[in-house]
Parts: C-alpha cells; sequence; structure tokens
C-alpha cells in the first residue's frame, strides 16, 4: 500500500487496560420539545429492515471507549409518526443541517431508499433507534463525512442504524480511493460507529488502493466501532472496513463472509484484507473482544492485512479468526498480515484458516511479535499451516497452544516457518507437525509431539501433551484443554498472570500452553 503521511499515535492501553464505557448505554429517546419534525414527502422505503446477515455481535467481552451519543434533545425528528413520513428528503435535510437526528417512523422497522448520497459537512449524529435502515439500492454511496485529510472535525457518529446495498463504481482497476467506503466514506473528520449493521454493500472491485466495502476512514481523525456486524460486503481491499492513516479501533463487533475481491496485492490490483485493510505510518489499530469468519482475500489477509512503518502497535485481544481464507495458489495469511508492527497479542484464538503461505498468520519486515495465551488450531497451508514468519522478526510466543496445524500434500512446516529469525518459542505446546528454521528457545520450556519433524525450539521435550479438541471451555473464545496427567502441567517459568480464558496461573510452574487447567 502507498506510504501515508506521519499521524500522531494514540496511547494503546486505554482500551485493554481501563474499563469504559458499555456501547449499550446511553439515551435513546424521543422527541424533545423545540425539536423540527419533519414529516413531509412521499414515502421512500418499506417495513423491512433490509439488513441480510444473520451473524450477530459478539457478547459484550471488552470495556467500550464510547457509549451511545444522548439523542433525548434531537435537533431534527425525521417522520411524523407513520412510515411514509420517513423519506429521502426529509433525511437530507436533516443531515444538511447537521445535529442530533432521530426518527419517528411507527413501530416498525423502516428501509428508506437513497437516490443519491447523504453529505454530513457538520458535527452530526444520526440514530435509528434499531428499527431504520438506509440503503443505497445498489447505485449509490449511503453517507460522506466531507472534510479534509488534516482535520479531525466534523465528527459523525452513526448508531443503532442499518446500511445496505451502499455502492460505487466497480470501474475496473481504479486508482481513485475515493471510490471506497460505499455504506460510509470518511473523508477527514472523526467516526464513530456504535450497534450498526452493514450488510450487502460494495464499492470497487479491484484497484491497488481504494478500499472499504462498507466504511473507508481516511485522514488524522480517530475511526471508531463498536458492537457492529459486518456481512456480505466486499471491495478491492478491506472487504468491510478500509483505513488509509487514521488511528482504528474496534470493539465487540462481529466481520463474517467479507471478501478484498482484488488480485495480486500492492503493486498490483488489490485483494488485501478480507474484512479489514489498514494502512498508516504512526497509527495504532487496537481490535478486541470481536469475531472474524469467512472472510475471503484475493491476495492477502483472509481476515486482516496491516502494513505498519515504524513498528506501530497492532493490539489484538480476546479476539476470534475462524475460517477465513486467502488464495490458495499465493496469497499469504488466510487470518492475519502483519508487516512492521509491534504486535501485541493475547487471550485470541486462530483457527480453521486457509492460505498458500501462513494458514493463520504471516508476519514480518522487521516485526515485533509480543503474543500470548493465544491458541493456532488446524490452520492449514502449502507452507507454514500455522504461521509463516518473513524476515528479521523479533520477540516471542509465550504460553501458546498450536495443535493440529497442517500442510498440504508435498508441503513442509505444518505448525511454523521460520526463515531467518530471532523469534522465540516459551512455555508452549506443539501438537502435529514440526517447524522449518524454527525460532529459538528463549525464557522456559517447550513441549512437542509427535517428535518427528523439525523441531520448533531447541531442547524442546517430545511428549504427548494429552490435548483436547477446540471447544468452548469458558473465557471469551474457544480454546484446548490439556487432559489430567498432560506432562505440560506445572513447568511453564515467567509465566503471564492469567490464561487464555483470564483464569489466574501462578507465576513459576504454570502449564505450558495457552489454557492453566482447574
Amino acid at each position: 500500500m502507498t506510504k501515508l503521511c506521519r499521524l500522531v499515535p494514540l496511547l494503546l492501553p486505554l482500551l485493554l487496560l481501563e474499563a469504559g464505557c458499555d456501547s449499550s448505554s446511553g439515551a435513546g429517546g424521543s422527541a424533545s420539545s423545540g425539536a423540527t419534525t419533519s414529516g413531509q414527502g412521499t414515502a421512500q422505503g418499506s417495513s423491512t429492515t433490509g439488513t441480510g446477515g444473520a451473524v450477530e455481535p459478539p457478547p459484550v467481552t471488552c470495556p467500550s471507549p464510547i457509549a451511545l451519543a444522548d439523542v433525548t434533545a434531537p435537533t431534527t425528528v425525521v417522520g411524523d409518526g407513520s412510515p411514509s413520513s420517513c423519506t429521502e428528503a426529509t433525511l437530507r435535510a436533516a443531515v444538511d443541517a447537521g445535529g442530533v437526528i432521530v426518527f419517528d417512523c411507527g413501530a416498525a422497522p423502516v428501509l428508506i431508499a437513497l437516490g443519491a448520497e447523504l453529505s454530513a459537512t457538520k458535527d452530526t449524529v444520526i440514530d435509528g433507534g434499531g428499527k431504520v435502515t438506509l440503503s443505497g439500492e445498489g447505485k449509490t454511496r449511503i453517507l460522506h463525512l466531507a472534510s479534509a485529510w488534516d482535520q479531525v472535525t466534523p465528527k459523525l457518529t452513526v448508531q443503532r442504524l442499518g446500511f445496505v446495498r451502499g455502492f460505487t463504481t466497480d470501474e475496473p482497476n481504479t486508482k481513485d480511493v475515493d471510490q471506497g467506503g460505499a455504506a460510509i466514506f470518511r473523508d477527514g473528520g472523526s467516526l464513530d460507529v456504535v450497534d450498526c449493521t452493514f450488510d450487502d454493500n460494495h464499492c470497487a472491485s479491484t484497484g491497488q488502493d481504494v478500499s472499504g466495502g462498507a466504511i473507508t476512514s481516511q485522514g488524522v481523525g480517530l475511526t471508531v466501532i463498536v458492537g457492529s456486524t459486518f456481512t456480505n460486503n466486499s471491495g478491492s481491499n478491506g472487504g468491510a472496513v478500509g483505513n488509509l492513516g487514521p488511528n482504528f479501533t474496534v470493539v465487540n463487533s462481529a466481520f463474517d463472509g467479507n471478501a478484498a475481491t482484488g488480485t495480486d496485492g500492492n503493486p498490483g490490483n488489490g485483494g488485501n484484507g478480507g474484512a479489514i485493510v489498514f494502512d498508516g505510518a504512526d497509527t495504532e489499530m487496537l481490535i478486541c473482544g470481536s469475531t472474524f469468519t469467512h472472510n475471503t482475500a484475493g491476495a492477502q489477509g483472509g481476515a486482516i492485512f496491516r502494513v505498519a512503518y515504524t513498528d506501530e502497535v497492532t493490539g489484538i485481544d480476546r479476539c476470534t479468526f475462524d475460517a477465513n481464507a486467502a488464495d490458495p495458489a499465493k496469497g499469504l495469511a488466510g487470518a492475519l498480515y502483519l508487516e512492521h508492527t509491534t504486535i501485541q497479542m493475547t487471550a485470541t484464538t486462530i483457527s480453521n484458516n486457509t492460505a498458500h503461505y501462513g494458514g493463520g498468520l504471516w508476519i514480518g519486515h522487521a516485526a515485533i511479535a509480543k503474543i500470548s495465551n493465544v491458541t493456532f488450531a488446524n490452520n492449514k497451508a502449502d507452507q507454514g499451516g500455522g504461521i509463516w514468519v518473513a524476515g528479521e522478526v523479533t520477540g516471542e510466543l509465550r504460553n501458546c497452544t498450536l495443535a493440529g496445524n497442517d500442510v498440504l500434500p508435498g508441503g513442509y512446516a505444518p505448525t511454523l516457518f521460520g526463515g531467518a529469525t530471532a523469534l522465540a518459542l516459551a512455555n508452549c505446546i506443539v501438537r502435529g507437525g514440526g517447524c522449518k528454521d524454527g525460532p529459538v528457545e528463549s525464557g522456559g520450556p517447550n513441549i512437542q509431539f509427535p517428535d518427528g519433524g523439525a523441531p520448533c525450539a531447541p531442547g524442546v521435550t517430545a511428549a504427548d501433551p494429552l490435548l483436547g479438541e477446540l471447544a468452548d471451555n469458558g473465557g471469551p473464545t474457544k480454546t484446548i484443554l490439556p487432559g489430567s496427567g498432560s506432562p505440560a502441567l506445572g513447568l511453564g517459568m515467567n509465566c503471564p498472570p492469567t490464561d487464555q480464558r483470564g483464569n489466574s496461573r501462578p507465576s513459576s510452574g504454570c502449564a505450558l500452553g495457552a489454557v492453566e487447567p482447574p
């Protein structure tokens, strides 16, 4: 991706370490006195929401950095209590005016069809109350926040809204980044998305830098997504969300069945990041309590593709990446492609993903890995079934479980392809296949079984860890428990304070792997 201007980073720990606001808090409210009630015009929609995807947001696992905006004193109420009063014309006038916008369209859900994009140029809150869906009808982008790259204002907040069938051009191999974001294009300013659904939105299908089937964000402002779902969206890069430059936070959200439809990557015609693509210097990406399932990429990163430049942080906590895929012929990273970034990954499961290189995770180009209490299970690739490490990667995998990862016939390194790396394994369990040019042990013992194939660390112990299957064993993600009498019990050194499920561990003598048994 194209290298962008340098931005001021945010502090990573605010999400992972501090309690925040629950995304379900805040007032939905009805119109108060003094609000402008708009009800003119003819009906533009139907009584169905049309929100499509059956995927629900995951449970509220992580503290939220934002709450629902207070809409108890709206600037404008769109509608007068009947579905026919909630029209494109009245909504457009409300967005043009800015302020706080709510709807009064009756008791049933309503869909408002748009003939052209809505343009927000002032601070605006749009609250659908869980009953309103906006549709681009497969012909137009839905919403455009029009500002400038170097401006953090105005701020657009969308909450309890559905966005369906947004569309931007499908011109082949477009180089215009403004053809991304078929539901929302944040062109400068700042964006909050709370408790929204995005289904069947599509931006340009090819192009090196165009991104965001549902949302694209550009500029120095912050994009925050909480409690939202993204299903069946597509674009050349970032099938659901594309980010060029801004800091980016996703909490307690779900991404299912999104697709990066370009090919050959960058340089090329896109195809990076089936759910999310992120490119930018001096910016941080935080993802907590979120699920990524069945997303696909025509090039790299079946779920997420992230390029950094100076070891900027990628924080991933309490997430699930399952059944995502990159191009099986030459794609990298079935789930996550992370380049030149400091990876702070905890309490996460990466499972059942596929690619050509790096079935689960691809990390490279001076990345720094700080990965602990993570399960890599049943991922598959031609090479590096679980993990592919490229270039001068440093850091460690501590108390991780790598089980059931595999390669296709004729492939090699079922668990990990190491390359020329200083990555270390500590307190880890490896079951089912060896490593090639594997890491060097640092900070604790490791168990590998069976002992055929290349060892994943010097001095690794060959012993059956008696692992169960990937299952719901409590906690925010699926895990794999070592059985009673497992030789992995009690061997760990310098252990994390908790395991993947959030249960306490002893500082020494913990179980190897991601889970501390009862």
